[in-house]
């Protein structure tokens, strides 16, 4: 019963999450990322601006 019950809230946070990932288009990371592939020690963060 309680592996049940891990199943169903596993699922439902899984859904609630994705709901959420998903709404708003890439975040700033992946921004950042999609500018300069790879690790980079001379690239640092987005400026504030550019953040949402």
């Amino acid at each position: 019963m309680d592996l049940l019950h891990k199943t169903v809230y596993a699922t439902a946070t899984g859904i609630v999450a994705d709901a959420l990932a998903a709404r708003n288009g890439p975040g700033p990371g992946r921004r950042h990322a999609a500018r300069r592939a790879g690790r980079h020690a001379d690239v640092g963060p987005l400026p504030h601006a550019n953040r949402r």
